[in-house]
């Protein structure tokens, strides 16, 4: 009886330890959000910057909090080079690691020029935390969600992933649509006509246009 009681207080403390870690990693998830906000806000309601200049101080902090590897990967879903989801006739869509890598250099620079083109010399947002929740593990990866409401009306999730003691995003949902989601069916509907490189080469383009465009 003596060893059960034992082992049921160590149990009972071990769980205690592992839901207060857990509980403090959310905190972290919730504090990195807030911090990021913080830091873009500065630059993005600067009215002494110009456009091209909160261009470029924002796309570092971009880098930062963003797992692009990761997004991407979600993104390419069944074709991404360490899927083992079967292609049947499109086996030759899968991606290699080479590929992958490639897709991930350019599809971060896509992400970039989509968020920062949304960006103007009058730009003016206000951020307000209102959640933070865990998210069921995938691969034994701890998630997390916060929530924002930007401008008081527009809510925006942000999903999380605990990987290496530090966190990053990994996906942001729009009023409840996902961008990972959104990409996914976009790109799976091209590999079905278009292969791989063809894909980079697309992807490629629309970045060199992008960069000329506003190089004009």
């Amino acid at each position: 009886m003596k060893r059960i009681i034992v082992l049921s207080i160590s149990t009972l403390l071990l769980f205690t330890s592992t839901v207060r870690a857990h509980v403090a990693n959310i905190s972290q998830a919730t504090a990195l959000i807030d911090g990021a906000m913080q830091k873009s806000l500065t630059i993005i309601n600067d009215p002494s910057l110009t456009t091209e200049v909160k261009r470029k101080k924002l796309w570092p902090v971009l880098t930062t909090y963003f797992d692009f590897t990761l997004i991407s990967e979600l993104t390419l879903g069944k074709f991404a080079a360490d899927s083992t989801r079967p292609l049947g006739d499109y086996s030759d869509r899968r991606f290699t690691e080479s590929q992958q890598e490639q897709f991930t250099d350019a599809f971060t620079i896509h992400l970039g020029n989509l968020y920062l083109d949304r960006l103007n010399n009058d730009s003016k947002f206000t951020v307000s935390l209102t959640d933070s929740s865990a998210m069921k593990p995938i691969r034994n990866m701890q998630r997390a969600r916060v929530n924002s409401l930007i401008n008081s009306k527009t809510a925006i999730d942000y999903s999380l992933r605990f990987k290496n003691h530090e966190w990053r995003i990994y996906d942001i949902k729009v009023e409840g649509r996902s961008l990972v989601n959104s990409f996914r069916k976009e790109y799976s509907a091209l590999l079905l006509k278009k292969t791989p490189d063809e894909l980079l080469t697309l992807l490629n383009e629309k970045n060199l246009a992008h960069t000329e465009s506003n190089a004009e």
